[in-house]
């Protein structure tokens, strides 16, 4: 008896290895089949990247071609008619750049343009770095103008700017007692986020199944759009009003101010599901892969955010828009707004065609292997 009592701890102390070697295993092979199914996708996006840019190049050599024939010929091709009241977004792809002149445009640029497209088939660009030291305190860059939990929410600088211009013209309105509760996220925070995540589901679930699971509330470490340092997370908070502070922000007036007039400001509703934020939204759950209701608004600049909001479409719908159509005009009452084009490239510091008329000029990577240029009139 004696004996057996003691070497009861042992078998206890055996089997509790046993045990979480297994558990180790599973979330090893969980991880590695993972990063394989990853790894299909970034070459089967690369592939179609590929010939998608093969396409863009083909036709915008026919369509010179086609203009050069014309010119030879005394005939001239215009723009479709824009309609002379509201928006209008006219695809005019079959029309090359023209009169155009050379703009520098660094990496660092194109990684803050607002494009980044960060998800769960598209992972951050590992020289990221290159514009970490633009990641600012909200608060601390606009003097707590704009209300944060604390001055560890931050975002990036050009980022930081449009918000506060955002936040200042909703109190002109007479919206005010917002607050940002989160902003960009590192990816050692993400990676806490996963593995509490993933802790939750361990005795349910295994290797896929158990990623799937955890991917239902929390990205993956490296396909966060927070990450970006582009996307805040909205409420609102009053410590004098109780109501308001219980109140769900999307009920709140002061969403229903931001959802009509955050695209003026370059923003946009990140992550739309059905009947959220508000009864009329379409659900997009299928193309961002964010099946939760999140009060996520993403920087994107204004010029994208105009399209995005008139056509109703969320980033990833938009970034394929782009691909179908590569070059539009943008139109406010038969005015000419902005002029919105893609091309390949954008790896590195490289030069971008501009249109000599244009005031200014907007250049962001969409993180697919192209530049997208938005010419501002």
């Amino acid at each position: 008896m004696s004996n057996t009592s003691k070497a009861d701890p042992f078998r206890k102390l055996l089997k509790w290895t046993i045990i979480l070697l297994i558990l180790f295993a599973l979330l090893a092979t969980g991880y590695v089949l993972l990063d394989k199914y990853q790894q299909g996708e970034r070459e089967r996006q690369a592939q179609r990247i590929a010939e998608e840019n093969k396409q863009i190049i083909e036709e915008n050599n026919r369509a010179r071609q086609e203009q050069l024939a014309m010119q030879e010929q005394g005939e001239v091709k215009t723009w479709p008619e824009a309609k002379q009241e509201g928006w209008d977004v006219l695809d005019v792809s079959d029309f090359p750049i023209t009169s155009a002149r050379d703009e520098a445009v660094t990496r660092a640029q194109l990684l803050k343009g607002g494009l980044l497209l960060v998800n769960r088939w598209h992972a951050m660009p590992g020289d990221f770095t290159l514009v970490e030291a633009d990641i600012k305190s909200i608060g601390v860059e606009t003097s707590y103008r704009v209300p944060v939990t604390d001055a560890n929410v931050k975002l990036m600088d050009n980022a930081i700017l449009a918000l506060d211009r955002m936040i200042a013209a909703a109190k002109e309105a007479g919206q005010e007692y917002y607050i940002v509760r989160e902003g960009y996220r590192d990816a050692a925070t993400q990676l806490s986020h996963w593995d509490k995540e993933v802790a939750r589901y361990t005795e349910r679930y295994s290797g896929d199944a158990l990623v799937e699971k955890a991917r239902e509330r929390v990205a993956y470490p490296g396909t966060s759009d927070y990450h970006t340092a582009l996307s805040v997370s909205m409420d609102v908070y009053n410590k004098d009003d109780a109501v308001l502070r219980n109140m769900d922000f999307q009920e709140s007036l002061q969403a229903q101010w931001l959802n009509e007039h955050a695209w003026e400001y370059g923003f946009v509703f990140r992550f739309p599901v059905q009947g959220y934020p508000d009864t009329a939204t379409v659900d997009k759950a299928y193309v961002t892969g964010i099946n939760l209701q999140m009060d996520t608004y993403r920087y994107v600049g204004v010029p994208h955010a105009a399209v995005m909001h008139h056509l109703g479409l969320s980033l990833e719908e938009y970034i394929d828009y782009l691909a179908a159509h590569p070059h539009l005009a943008v139109y406010l009452d038969g005015v000419l707004k902005y002029e919105i084009y893609r091309t390949s490239g954008g790896a590195t510091d490289t030069t971008v065609s501009v249109p000599s008329n244009a005031t200014s000029f907007e250049a962001s990577s969409d993180n697919m292997g192209n530049i997208v240029v938005a010419a501002i009139y």
